[in-house]
């Protein structure tokens, strides 16, 4: 089956409508909204073009922590957390955001230094319940817990390790239970971004070949979830920490979680290259219908400097052209003139 691991909501759709006239032509009619899909992917393209390039650490360094750029980049990591957090309100769920990163502590990263900090005073500031990971992952050998030196993601005892860390979080709220619930008509076919019920041995271009299932609602379990639902429901949304490549499905952290918690319904929504915005456009438009009772939504420092306009044109899962600003223009300008 064809691997997907970025699904972009925009797709050109055209409906062919039968005409009922005498002659029994056809004709094919494509609405204002197909329309502005397609400008909106030509666009990207265009934009793509003129800015091929992703920063980097070089976003923070010489004091660019300081920066009127970094600052932007800050606001709209804010912005995008204040929404995802009403919108889980909005359905009752319990809202917990975990910072989850091997780049940190002993192996730090520049977009870990200043944006974990941040992460956890915004968190504080909106009233958002935080726990920081990086601390007990620190102490944990990089080598053991991840697939150093070939890849940084979770070994199986590092998915291990995760699964002991998420664990007290979903024995603290075992009685989170949700205030909304959903038609069967109103529910999306998917709940997450896999292609359903996807099965396929895929490697990365690493050579660390792994196993990757879906069930037929796109989330990175083996099973579909039956509504109306007998079982708490915890959602992760998280980037490729949470969908944990390079691990069969029996590894990764949501699978051993599952067996841990038999009461409970781990779905994982993980994508790989996906940023905050990702997380808000998958619970607006697909996740939230799975009836979670407890969102857990997974992030680091790298999620601020994601928020820069030619990440987002590259990766992000919504067709939006983004136009550099100026903050960003003159970066990118003095980053990759040469």
């Amino acid at each position: 089956m064809k691997s997907k691991f970025l699904v972009a909501t925009g797709i050109l759709a055209i409906s062919v409508l039968n005409s009922c006239g005498p002659d029994n032509s056809h004709k094919s009619t494509t609405t204002a909204a197909d329309v502005a899909t397609e400008n909106n992917k030509k666009k990207i393209d265009e934009l793509n073009k003129q800015y091929p390039r992703i920063p980097d650490d070089r976003i923070l360094e010489n004091n660019g922590s300081s920066s009127a750029l970094y600052a932007e980049l800050k606001g709209r990591y804010k912005d995008n957390l204040t929404k995802l957090k009403e919108d889980v309100a909005a359905t009752g769920a319990q809202f917990v955001v975990v910072i989850i990163t091997p780049e940190a502590g002993r192996q730090p990263t520049l977009p870990n230094v200043y944006g974990i900090p941040f992460i956890k005073s915004t968190c504080s500031q909106l009233g958002i319940e935080c726990i920081d990971m990086s601390p007990a992952l620190a102490t944990q050998d990089l080598k053991v817990i991840t697939q150093t030196p070939k890849d940084g993601h979770w070994s199986k005892k590092g998915a291990i390790f995760l699964a002991s860390q998420l664990a007290p979080i979903i024995k603290k709220h075992s009685d989170a239970k949700s205030t909304l619930s959903y038609k069967d008509a109103e529910r999306p076919e998917t709940f997450g971004d896999l292609p359903p019920n996807d099965d396929e041995v895929l490697d990365g271009g690493k050579n660390l070949p792994y196993h990757l299932t879906a069930n037929g609602q796109g989330c990175r379990m083996s099973h579909n979830l039956k509504f109306p639902k007998a079982k708490q429901h915890i959602l992760f949304l998280g980037g490729s920490q949470i969908y944990s490549p390079f691990l069969d499905n029996e590894f990764i952290a949501t699978t051993l979680l599952e067996k841990q918690f038999p009461n409970a319904e781990m779905i994982n929504t993980g994508m790989i290259a996906s940023s905050l915005d990702d997380y808000v456009s998958l619970f607006e438009e697909k996740a939230k219908y799975c009836e979670p009772d407890l969102v857990i939504v997974q992030t680091n420092g790298g999620d601020i400097t994601d928020f820069f306009f030619s990440n987002r044109n590259h990766l992000s899962r919504i067709q939006k052209p983004r136009l550099p600003s100026p903050n960003e223009a003159k970066f990118y300008a003095q980053a990759y003139s040469k």
